[in-house]
Order: C-alpha cells, then structure tokens, then sequence
C-alpha cells in the first residue's frame, strides 16, 4: 500500500508538472538568469519591450503560462528592488562630485542587495518550474561558460 502510495504522488507529479526542488544555480547559470531577471526587470524599458522579451521565452525555453507567470512575479519583485535602489543611490551621490569612502561602502551594499535577490529570485524560479524548463533555464549560462573556458 505505501509504494502504491509512493507510485501514485511521483506519477502525478511528472503527469501535472510539479516542480521538484532543484540544485542551486551555479554561478555560470546565474549569469544567464541574472541577465533573464533584469530585463523582465528593467525599469528603462517599456512594458511592451518587457511583455515580448517575456513572450520570447515562452518560444525559446518552452515555458508554461504558470511557468511565465512565475518568471513575470520574480521579475516584479527584482523592479521594485530597483526602483528603491535607484532611489537609494541617487539619494546617495546627489550634489557631490566625489565620493567619501562611507558612500562608496554604501553604494557596494547596495549592489550585493541587488545581487543576492537576482541569486535568491533565480534559485526561485529553478525551484517553481518544472524539471525540464529548469534545465532548459540553466543551458545558456552553461554553453556560454564552456566556450569561454575553451578560449
């Protein structure tokens, strides 16, 4: 009865796409989704420029619309993190031609701020897709690590 049990949640599992819980990225694959976060993320870009590049990645990694949604909420919250870190930053360096040591410090906090939820948000997505998008997700950071190593 317990492996019936067993066998049936795995089934259900590959049949309705739950996600399994994923490795962490590598710091090659967060190089890629790095670049996939900020620009869903951008706050320069228009929302149609950031809908296509969404769209985009429906075509090329083969995302489900949960899957994309996924994506658009992880982008959402990395916009606001931006926006109050533009603010933060501008606040920061307003009228000041050089910048005193503690504001440097500051400005550098602010970007690992930005980088650990770009790795927090990218682990995220990993975790919240499928098995077989999170591998496709994770291929571009690898191939683009594997031919710089070979240069």
């Amino acid at each position: 009865m317990r492996n019936l049990c067993f066998a049936v949640l795995v089934i259900s599992s590959v049949c309705f796409g739950q996600a399994v819980t994923q490795p962490p990225a590598t710091a090659d694959e967060v190089k890629y989704l790095r670049f996939l976060l900020l620009s869903v993320a951008s706050l320069d870009h228009s929302p149609d420029a950031v809908k296509s590049y969404e769209d985009s990645l429906v075509l090329q990694f083969g995302v489900s619309p949960q899957e994309s949604a996924v994506i658009h909420s992880a982008g959402q919250t990395l916009n606001t993190l931006l926006a109050q870190l533009r603010q933060s930053t501008q606040t920061l360096v307003a009228g000041k031609t050089v910048l005193a040591p503690a504001d440097i410090t500051a400005l550098a906090n602010l970007n690992g701020q930005r980088e650990q939820m770009i790795v927090t948000l990218a682990n995220q997505i990993l975790n919240s897709v499928s098995s077989t998008t999170a591998t496709r997700l994770r291929a571009p950071g690898n191939i683009m690590a594997t031919a710089i190593k070979r240069n």
